[in-house]
């Protein structure tokens, strides 16, 4: 999503404070500083430009954790988030050294010829957003150019997989296969908060703040649990996959 930069904290304020919420609560929980929460259960780290957080975290996420955690109110909190993401460096999609097609990216097959792969908002227009009824050929030539360069690429890789709360939409399902589609289930293992495949849903392609989703997710907060805390949002991370040749058929390649 493009725009100047102050404008965007502006805009990106009530995402910011939602997620400040969940921090400020599981610092409570267990009994941990706010920075050291916020490094774990919010998306920060990337949105300030950083990429995906260490085990060690440096450099200027130190500084904003020392920062925050000086602070009590918050809207002081707040206000130091915005305030950093102001002058952070833009956040590169797909991180490198994936490569983009579109709306999508995927990482290199693993030691079983899996691939995963990974959306991103990166068409909204006066037609709406990347999901939109209007795109859902653009978003088709996206996945066919990537499942192409997959195969060439990439000659051992076997299947395609997915992980994120989009499988519950049934704009982002009709993109795909049908077997990939109907593949989908809960994901029962640890979801990372420090990414978008639980973020992504409480903010719109207009990085607006989803006030329904924010709302459940904020009336979860008194009863979450601290070893499961993605099991507070609304909609919870799918898992879907499929064979690469099922991509192959579905787009005529």
């Amino acid at each position: 999503m493009s725009g100047d930069r102050a404008e965007r904290a502006e805009r990106l304020g009530p995402y910011f404070e939602v997620q400040l919420r969940l921090a400020r609560r599981m610092a409570e929980l267990r009994k941990e500083p706010l920075g050291q929460a916020a490094l774990r259960y919010t998306n920060f780290h990337r949105r300030f430009g950083l990429g995906t957080p260490p085990e060690t975290p440096t450099g200027p996420w130190i500084s904003f954790a020392k920062d925050l955690d000086r602070l009590d109110e918050l809207k002081d909190q707040l206000a130091l988030t915005q305030a950093t993401f102001r002058v952070m460096p833009e956040e590169i999609l797909p991180p490198p050294p994936k490569q983009a097609y579109g709306c999508f990216a995927h990482d290199p097959p693993d030691a079983d010829g899996e691939v995963q792969i990974h959306f991103n908002n990166a068409d909204t227009d006066s037609l709406g957003g990347p999901l939109a009824w209007e795109k859902q050929s653009r978003r088709r030539a996206d996945l066919s150019a990537m499942v192409a360069a997959i195969r060439a690429a990439h000659p051992d890789a076997r299947i395609i997989r997915g992980r994120s709360w989009l499988y519950n939409l049934k704009a982002y399902l009709r993109l795909f296969p049908s077997d990939y589609a109907a593949s989908a289930r809960l994901e029962t293992g640890v979801v990372n908060l420090h990414g978008n495949s639980s973020w992504g849903q409480m903010i719109d392609s207009q990085e607006t703040v989803r006030p329904d989703f924010r709302d459940r997710l904020l009336a979860n907060l008194p009863h979450i649990d601290p070893a499961a805390p993605w099991r507070a949002f609304p909609l919870q991370v799918m898992r879907v996959s499929a064979p690469l040749e099922s991509f192959e058929a579905f787009y005529g390649l």
